[in-house]
């Protein structure tokens, strides 16, 4: 059984994580001389290791230069991140790490790439269902008629992505380019909608909420030793979730969402297929009106996706606090977050209060899956530790399987304030900035303002 781990990034980038140029927004206080990004590159690192996954998505990813959608990524950040991956002394097979040449989607400053690892292990290979067709793209679908032409090699900057030394290994079987190699194939960035009522013409592209937003990034996989194949959706959705007079479930968030659900590429059912739909859909999972219209029709029978964040057995979303920060995935600034009200788990007051209307985020990220055996769903709470030991959730609420420790300082810990417990006004001024600095919440906030998740299927 396969296993993920999935997080919206914030800004992951060279700059960021890898050769700090400048400083970043907020990040006054970088002592002089240190590296500063080392810190939050070791969180980021030791977080999408732990427990050894077989996947690694990042979506967030920035793409350097804007090129046309379906281009690769100017950024260096990705391939950075494959070298320590390749390099962790904790993981056994750390040698087999590949990466999907990623590529831009969306347009202006909505445009950006998602960064998907896997294990180029003897018996798993990457599928496409694209081929690559030479210098920086963009990535292309086979031919709906007419011999497929064969995919060229990446250039130099990606030549290594799928392996170290380069191997020449041919797809031995499964639902997409059969008998192709490997290293030329590539991620489906695109989709369209045929003419309506078998009009002639060309197909228009899909738009996903609004003109320009981002499309998912679809690659696929098989397994020939279980003759399984897989096929991963990662996302992130338009921001908007302002429906205005039509309410919630017209916000484009939700009618992006939506779209990906109706995918001609989501909806079929192939023998042998898991479909994993997993990322940043940018729907308060509070907001029943909204989640229900976007998430609806994932988890309806008809389509039998499974939810991986939500409550179970039928219980409702936790209408307070501090219940609602099992499921919280969204966290605020550093200044925003205090370390004494049950507007989050166990009393830190960190998820995203969601108190604007336009602007709920609190709960945003999930995955849903078809076709596997989904199990062990698991916010990485990487600022209260995980799974959440210390108040008793509401009926339903996933506490979480993997373990993830607290990494803020020692510190940290003192200020874990009982629920209904008030600070007083000395004790409050003393423990804000305490909670608040780059060594405690203000050193998590610097890696994302999401958490990730995992989960296997």
């Amino acid at each position: 059984m396969p296993r993920m781990i999935y997080w919206n990034v914030e800004d992951f980038s060279d700059n960021k994580f890898f050769n700090r140029k400048r400083k970043l927004v907020n990040q006054d206080k970088e002592e002089y001389g240190a590296d500063p990004a080392e810190r939050i590159r070791n969180i980021l690192v030791n977080t999408v290791t732990a427990h050894l996954p077989d996947f690694i998505v990042i979506v967030e990813a920035v793409p350097g230069v804007l090129l046309a959608p379906g281009t690769l990524l100017d950024d260096r950040g990705g391939i950075l991140l494959l070298e320590r991956l390749r390099n962790n002394a904790a993981d056994p097979n750390a040698a087999q790490w590949a990466l999907v040449p990623p590529v831009s989607t969306g347009t202006g400053n909505m445009a950006e790439g998602v960064l998907v690892y896997y294990r180029h292990a003897p018996n798993f290979f990457f599928t496409g269902p694209w081929r690559w067709p030479g210098g920086t793209g963009p990535a292309a679908p086979l031919p709906a008629v007419g011999a497929a032409p064969a995919g060229t090699i990446y250039p130099p900057d990606y030549r290594w992505s799928f392996s170290r030394p380069v191997d020449n290994r041919l797809v031995p079987g499964g639902l997409h380019n059969v008998g192709q190699k490997e290293r030329t194939l590539a991620g489906q960035w695109l989709y369209v909608v045929p003419p309506a009522g078998g009009a002639a013409g060309p197909a228009a592209p899909t738009t996903f909420g609004v003109a320009g937003s981002r499309a998912p990034f679809r690659t696929t996989f098989y397994d020939q030793t279980a003759n399984q194949n897989y096929s991963i959706f990662a996302c992130h959705t338009a921001p908007g979730q302002d429906g205005g007079a039509q309410g919630a479930a017209a916000a484009p968030s939700v009618q992006a969402t939506q779209t990906i659900a109706a995918l001609p590429e989501v909806q079929a059912v192939n023998a042998a297929e898991t479909v994993v739909v997993v990322g940043d859909f940018n729907v308060s999972l509070f907001n029943a009106v909204a989640s229900a219209a976007a998430y609806g029709p994932f988890t309806a029978a008809a389509v039998g996706f499974t939810q991986m964040i939500a409550p179970t057995a039928g219980n409702p979303v936790p209408g307070t606090y501090p219940s609602r920060g099992y499921l919280g995935t969204h966290i605020a600034k550093a200044p925003k977050a205090t370390p004494a009200n049950t507007r989050g788990y166990p009393a830190f007051g960190y998820i995203s209060p969601g108190t604007d209307p336009i602007w709920q985020y609190d709960s945003i990220d999930n995955g849903f899956v078809r076709g596997g055996a989904p199990a062990n769903a698991t916010i990485a709470n990487i600022i209260t530790g995980a799974p959440y030991p210390i108040i008793p959730p509401a009926a339903g609420v996933p506490t979480g399987f993997y373990a993830y420790p607290q990494m803020m300082s020692s510190t940290a810990a003192a200020l874990n304030v009982p629920v209904g417990y008030v600070l007083n006004s000395k004790q409050y001024e003393k423990a804000l900035p305490m909670f608040q600095n780059e060594d405690n919440f203000g050193l998590i906030r610097g890696v994302s303002d999401h958490l990730p998740l995992v989960f296997d299927f």
